[in-house]
């Protein structure tokens, strides 16, 4: 009984060994083209407050834990899309974990750049599989969560879609209720408010 314990106590190691090992291997793969889109909820200004950004951002990844790195630019301001001359880029450096991302960006602007964090998690049900086991590697698809801006001291909601040639994965649409309600009630923002989120 005690030869029995002692091989199953051993055996038990192993294989928690080996799957530990395997679970930090298969971490997913940040790769290729997304666009992040983010809702502001809260802000001290009261105009940034319901304010839709977007940006399309390029990442790159190694499996082993380098750190992520990716450089964009912005996109989209209240869902309408930004002339290419008011596009100013983006870069983000971060770390990935199993169930988990963080990133730090810097965002350029008209007059001056401002920096922000990014706290994501990749979402069960939007994943693709590639390679062979035990090698395989999990591409996640969409990844949600929150940001912080220095600009306006912005907080809320944000979200990771990936893009295949040039093209977003299917997902919900992303809904930011303060450019909903603006546009039902046919209101704008202010053309300084417009100056200032260009430092976003």
């Amino acid at each position: 009984m005690i030869e029995f314990i002692k091989y199953a106590s051993v055996a038990f190691t192993a294989a928690t060994a080996v799957v530990t090992g395997w679970m930090q291997y298969e971490k997913f793969r940040l790769d290729g083209e997304w666009h992040i889109d983010t809702c502001t909820e809260t802000a001290d200004f009261n105009n940034y407050v319901g304010l839709h950004l977007a940006w399309r951002v390029f990442l790159s990844d190694d499996p082993l834990q380098a750190p992520v790195v990716g450089n964009g630019e912005k996109l989209e301001e209240a869902f309408q899309t930004i002339a290419p001359r008011g596009r100013y880029p983006v870069s983000f450096v971060g770390t990935k974990e199993i169930n988990s991302v963080s990133l730090t960006g810097r965002f350029e602007g008209a007059r001056r750049a401002s920096t922000g964090r990014f706290e994501l998690a990749p979402t069960l049900t939007r994943r693709s599989w590639t390679g062979y086991l035990p090698f395989y590697q999990r591409n996640v698809n969409v990844l949600e969560g929150t940001f912080a801006l220095t600009a306006g001291n912005s907080r809320g909601r944000a979200r990771a879609v990936r893009m295949i040639d040039g093209v977003p994965v299917e997902a919900e649409p992303f809904i930011c209720e303060g450019a909903v309600a603006a546009e039902e009630t046919q209101e704008t923002i202010p053309e300084e408010s417009l100056e200032t989120s260009d430092e976003s």
